[in-house]
């Protein structure tokens, strides 16, 4: 071991560039073996979770609030009247809250949230309940501009579509971003409709909501009673009943996962998920490329290993000379500069291993998902064991023909 070490130390000291170049390819191989791996892994995975998939995803609100029963009194009930829609506090439990969702907005993940076509829920002002629809942007909630109004003007009810949305217009993007107070109300084509407005119409020809003058900017005959933004409500106004997030397509079940996760993190307990799957292409063409990308970026660069070092034995003539003459049998100068390659790769690798560990992917797990990789002790074992058994028998192989080769001349 002890001319293994001074064999290595003359390497170095003779033909630094090389021995540099060695070092770095030996690094790279490791980096190249493990995050091929781990991607591939990931990517299993993926395809795994990607097999199943929804496009809605509803969170029960478990909430101290319940809706007061409407009194059959004989008169026609107005379904759209926020008369119907009181609710009265019944229970002790922690509620749900608009705060709860701008804190839920920023740990969603960002590729599901871009996904997102509508978030509906409902939201309590003074004793009634109103709508409202939102997405989130960049860990922000922000307007659901564009389905906001189809919702109201392609209004499904039962079976069929309904054209709810009477008069004026939606909320623009920036009301919504700034929180301004505006609402739309119940009416019917330009006529205001319900006893709620009737109490609380003011001269101005705004709207008192929860205490606070709302300017009415539409006006709507659906079910949905008043839709207002969420962004203009306090932080502690409670959520009602249920949050509801349609997407444009079919999410995955890690998707919905991630979502599951976002909402334990920061509903707890007070929601439950629900959602319904079905299964979906797994686009197995894709994982198959992968594989065999990965496996031929590992060759490529296991024969660049093998072939830098005969180049390497290639250009120590001279130090072979020595050992002969100093007595070196064939048998010896083999395990001699084997010694020194497993060294070199073994210390290489562990040294690079423990900065893909500790430094490289809580890096890129940050910036990507796809690098969230997760090793046990016995995979690193595994890959170490296969890397080196194969690397040295290569080795082997190439270092005993060429130090034959040069000891007949």
């Amino acid at each position: 071991m002890k001319y293994i070490f001074k064999n290595i130390k003359s390497f170095a000291r003779n033909y630094t560039k090389i021995f540099v170049l060695l070092v770095i390819t030996i690094a790279a191989s490791t980096l190249i073996i493990h995050l091929s791996y781990g991607m591939f892994r990931e990517f299993e995975d993926r395809r795994e979770l990607s097999r199943r998939g929804t496009n809605q995803v509803v969170f029960r609100i478990e909430s101290s609030y319940a809706q007061k029963p409407i009194e059959d009194n004989g008169s026609l009930i107005v379904l759209g009247d926020l008369d119907a829609q009181i609710y009265v506090k019944q229970g002790g439990l922690q509620d749900v809250t608009a705060a709860d969702v701008k804190q839920f907005a920023r740990e969603v993940d960002a590729e599901t949230a871009d996904k997102l076509l509508n978030i509906h829920t409902g939201i309590l002002q003074g004793d009634y309940r109103f709508e409202t629809d939102f997405l989130i942007s960049d860990g922000e909630v922000v307007n659901s501009g564009d389905y906001g109004f189809d919702s109201l003007y392609n209004f499904s009810f039962g079976g069929n579509t309904l054209n709810t949305f009477e008069y004026g217009r939606y909320f623009t993007d920036q009301e919504y971003a700034e929180g301004e107070q505006v609402c739309i109300m119940y009416g019917f084509q330009k006529n205001l409709r319900g006893d709620y407005l009737e109490e609380n119409l003011l001269e101005d020809g705004k709207v008192l909501i929860g205490g606070q003058e709302y300017q009415i900017i539409g006006l709507q005959s659906g079910i949905g009673t008043g839709y207002i933004p969420i962004t203009s409500v306090g932080g502690d106004s409670v959520l009602l009943d249920e949050i509801a997030l349609r997407f444009r397509d079919n999410i995955s079940l890690r998707e919905i996962n991630l979502l599951n996760d976002a909402a334990q993190k920061c509903f707890g307990s007070r929601v439950t998920s629900n959602y319904e799957l079905e299964e979906t292409e797994e686009g197995s063409y894709l994982y198959n490329t992968i594989l065999l990308l990965v496996l031929a970026v590992s060759m490529v660069a296991a024969f660049n290993f093998c072939a830098l070092y005969h180049y390497i034995v290639t250009m120590r003539r001279r130090t072979l000379k020595i050992f002969r003459v100093c007595g070196l049998s064939h048998r010896k100068s083999i395990w001699l500069y084997l010694g020194e390659c497993s060294v070199l790769s073994a210390g290489t690798y562990l040294v690079t291993l423990f900065l893909f560990h500790f430094l490289l992917m809580p890096f890129l797990a940050g910036k990507m998902s796809i690098f969230d990789f997760h090793y046990k002790a016995e995979v690193y074992l595994v890959l170490f064991l296969v890397y080196f058994v194969s690397s040295f028998l290569l080795q082997y192989v190439m270092v005993s023909w060429n130090l034959k080769k040069k000891m007949l001349r």
